[in-house]
């Protein structure tokens, strides 16, 4: 008796660690294909470009401690 619950929590401990190491996508190792929704980016037709270049921003100048 002792025997027989010792192979089923062994069988079970085994069946538990294999699904742990598959993790929640069922499957070991790579996969052939890219999780990546869309591989080009695309603008949409309401996306336009900003008008020109950014304007220049003037820095604070740093005060040292006397």
């Amino acid at each position: 008796m002792k025997r027989r619950l010792s192979d089923v929590v062994y069988r079970q401990m085994l069946a538990d660690a294999k699904r742990l190491e598959t993790g929640p996508g069922g499957h070991t190792g790579a996969t052939l294909q890219s999780s990546a929704a869309d591989l080009i980016p695309m603008a949409g037709t309401s996306d336009k470009s900003l008008p020109g270049p950014a304007e220049p921003q003037s820095r604070t100048p740093f005060k040292m401690a006397t």
